[in-house]
């Protein structure tokens, strides 16, 4: 439920209660006052009554007359009957309204009948109530009847029906019912209004423009009217995005600022790489040149048959290829460009590596174990920069070795749950190790081979970039690479790259057929 409605339906609730006792009071109040007007004129008109029976019925003991009387009295308007009693509490004369049914139909007369005026013989004085009547509420009052020597002789009890009272009750209670009514609807419109136009419309708004804000419409803004807590909400909510914004703003020129920083430090590591090539490159490179300097030569000796000539221009031409693509290979390595990610095969891109990198291999006198499982999934990377990083790896083992050391290259999918520290889910991962058995790692170093511009080579043999420029290339394509060294036996590199589940699966799909 909203918060508009349930401050309406709270506001009603309680409006609702308040109005239902205020009009409960407000009939008995009424209730009461028309009682105690009733009371009031009851009195007086008993006490006229009380008079004329003193006379005719205290002094003369007249039955006739007094019969007459209490007929006369007993018939009128909302009177319901008049009863007289003797000093010994039987009556002796009864108003005609009690006695003929007939004449009467809607008049019961046995709640007056019923009455016990012996009170008023022990007391002398009068009494009043209310009797019990089917359909209808009666009023009573009991007096004594004194004679001209003040002794009394007798009481009469005088009743008076209450249906002009419950049709005024009833009216009024009709009338404070309605009147409630509206004014409960009234409350109710008014709330309704009130709340939804300084409640819940800017309310509404104000999670709209947080819905924006969220899409990263930092822009967003929400016109602020009046100076209640809503209005200072929405200045507050204002003023917030425009820091919001200035802090994204900052933050996105800081990450542009990083990305091109990342990008020269990784041309910077790839310029590196290519100066230690270059020596490499040289005798590969000179090979070929003297095979072409020989044949060219050969053929400016003397002169040759046609045959002779096409087989030295076809080794020349081959050996000219040979060069183009090695010249080729270290162009595209040196080149700067944005990341680019496509499908993948990283055996193919290992055995690439190492064919680039035959002649440091062959210089080293250093043997090469590559343990590549079969059916490897294709994944979604850029394949320049992960040339990059395997020749980074590569390059750090040959460094430190000598002659007949070990290089053993792996790469398989593990499916372990939680193969990386910190990761929330597991695979399926593409693993890739790169293990030497060359000096290791000292434990005080461990801990600092991934930071920039550490190294522990000598001055002019490496920038300390390679392996941190590695570290940023696996983190930008969603994995992990850590290091595991035990000096004097051998130092691991093991990288971790994510492998989409649906690539996994077309690839073994494809197997099984």
């Amino acid at each position: 439920m909203k918060l508009g409605t349930k401050l309406i339906v709270y506001l009603l609730g309680v409006v609702i209660i308040v109005m239902t006792i205020h009009g409960y009071l407000s009939i008995q109040q009424d209730r009461d006052n028309i009682v105690r007007e009733i009371r009031t004129g009851m009195r007086g008109f008993t006490r006229a009554i009380q008079a004329a029976l003193n006379n005719i019925y205290g002094d003369d003991k007249n039955l006739k007359a007094t019969q007459d009387f209490i007929d006369r009295v007993g018939s009128r308007g909302n009177i319901h009957g008049l009863v007289v009693y003797d000093a010994l509490g039987k009556p002796v004369a009864v108003s005609v309204s009690l006695q003929e049914t007939k004449e009467f139909p809607d008049l019961d007369p046995t709640p007056i009948l019923q009455i016990d005026p012996g009170p008023v013989f022990e007391g002398g004085e009068g009494m009043e109530g209310y009797a019990d009547s089917p359909g209808q509420l009666v009023y009573y009052r009991a007096e004594p009847i004194f004679n001209s020597d003040n002794n009394l002789v007798g009481a009469f009890v005088l009743g008076r029906r209450g249906w002009g009272l419950s049709r005024t009750i009833e009216a009024r209670r009709n009338r404070i019912i309605l009147t409630t009514s509206t004014l409960v609807f009234l409350l109710c419109l008014f709330i309704l209004i009130i709340v939804r136009r300084n409640i819940s419309r800017p309310i509404q708004k104000l999670i709209e423009r947080i819905r924006e804000i969220g899409k990263g419409h930092w822009e967003q803004r929400i016109e602020v009217s009046g100076r209640d807590e809503v209005s200072f909400l929405a200045l507050e909510f204002n003023r917030m995005c425009e820091r919001l914004q200035e802090i994204y703003s900052q933050l996105a020129r800081e990450q542009e600022e990083k990305l091109r920083l990342e990008r020269d430090l990784r041309h910077s590591d790839k310029l590196a790489s290519v100066g230690q090539l270059a020596a490499g490159l040289a005798h590969e490179i000179g090979t070929p040149l003297n095979i072409i300097f020989g044949r060219a030569e050969n053929l400016l000796r003397r002169p040759r048959s046609a045959e002779e000539m096409n087989e030295n221009l076809r080794v020349i031409r081959s050996q000219i290829d040979r060069i183009a693509g090695i010249v080729r290979q270290l162009l595209e390595f040196s080149r700067r460009k944005e990341p680019t990610f496509r499908s993948v095969d990283i055996s193919f891109l290992l055995v690439g590596v190492k064919s680039l990198l035959q002649h440091k291999i062959q210089e080293k006198g250093v043997e090469v174990e590559t343990a590549v499982s079969a059916h490897l999934p294709r994944i979604q990377a850029d394949p320049d920069l992960l040339q990059q990083v395997f020749i980074n790896l590569y390059i750090n083992s040959l460094f430190g070795m000598n002659t007949g050391g070990a290089i053993k290259i792996g790469a398989e999918v593990t499916q372990d749950r939680d193969p990386l520290p910190g990761k929330a889910e597991g695979g399926p991962w593409l693993k890739i190790s790169f293990e030497d058995n060359g000096p290791g790692i000292s434990p005080e170093h461990i801990g600092h081979v991934f930071d920039p511009f550490f190294t522990t080579k000598d001055i002019g043999e490496g920038t300390g970039l390679g392996l941190s420029v590695s570290y940023g290339i696996i983190k930008e394509h969603g994995g992990e690479i850590r290091v595991e060294s035990e000096p004097g036996r051998f130092t691991r590199f093991v990288i971790h790259l994510p492998v989409s589940p649906s690539q996994t699966d077309s690839e073994r799909r494809g197997v099984e057929t």
